[in-house]
Order: structure tokens, then sequence, then C-alpha cells
């Protein structure tokens, strides 16, 4: 997909992946193993990813599953997994002052996202809509981030993203 050189990889994403079994699901893991590779667009999540994936696996035993989410958050080479740390939290808070209806969990993992220079972030999640744009003012002053746009696990995206340059 042209123009998409950083993608935020929102945690109902690694979920519709491993969690599930249809034909997105199947799509999604060709995404993720082909994230392994030295091919565009890089992939970024948040530590906060990690805790949300392990509740389930946590609530049913499932060491599995547990250990997947571990080792693909916290040790693959193609994934930047960035810090939940206090400028994230402020600028979260900034965008929910300017789109009233996301929740905190919603507002860091897209702070996390502008923060990391993502263009997208690629998520299944309907609270999170269409573009967003950080606007900052304080002391007079004013910081505006770049706009990083919604999309979905559909099939022209995926499909987009594991075409192979020149197809």
């Amino acid at each position: 997909m042209q123009g998409v050189s950083r993608i935020y990889l929102d945690t109902n994403i690694f979920i519709m992946a491993f969690e599930r079994r249809d034909e997105t699901s199947d799509r999604l893991a060709q995404l993720l193993a082909a994230g392994d590779t030295d091919v565009e667009p890089k992939f970024v999540t948040s530590e906060l990813t990690l805790s949300e994936l392990l509740v389930t696996p946590y609530r049913q035993n499932d060491d599995s599953l547990i250990d997947t989410y571990e080792g693909l958050i916290l040790t693959s080479s193609w994934l930047e997994v960035l810090p939940v740390a206090p400028p994230t939290l402020r600028y979260a808070a900034v965008l929910r002052s300017q789109y009233g209806s996301l929740k905190l969990p919603d507002a860091i993992h897209l702070s996390t996202a502008i923060g990391a220079n993502c263009s997208h972030i690629l998520t299944d999640d309907r609270g999170i809509r269409d573009e967003y744009r950080l606007i900052h003012r304080r002391y007079g002053q004013s910081a505006e981030a770049r706009p990083l746009t919604v999309l979905r696990p559909d099939e022209p995206t995926l499909s987009s993203f594991l075409k192979k340059p020149g197809q």
C-alpha cells in the first residue's frame, strides 16, 4: 500500500490473528509473518497491548497462548513495542479532550501511534474511527502531529499489504 511506512497494530489485530479461525485471521497471520522480513511497512504497538492480550489466556490458564503473545510482543524484531510513558499519557488526555467518545485505552493506543510517527492504525475497533489529529495548545503555543488514518482488516487492505512490490 503506497504512502504507508509505519503501521500501528491495535490489540484486536493480534486477537483476530491468534484466537479466531477464519479467512481474516489467516490473512492477518500472513501479514504478521511477513513482518518478520525486511519489507515495508514496519509495525508498531504499545506495551499496553501485551496487558490487554494476556487477560483471556490468564483467565483460561492457556499457557501456550500466553507464551505466544509474550514471544510476539517481547522479542519480535519486526515489531517496535513502545512504553506507556508520561508524554503518551498526556497526549492521550489531549486526544480524549478533542474526541469525547474515545476510551482511555484507545486514546493511549492512538497517542502511542501518533508519537511513533505512524501514518496508519490497523484496528477492528469500531470506537476508533476515520482519522485523528492531535493538536496540543499550551502556554500560547500550538503543536500539531501528523494525522493518523484508520485502516480496517478487510480483504482489500490485507491484500494490498501482502502484495509484493511490482505485482
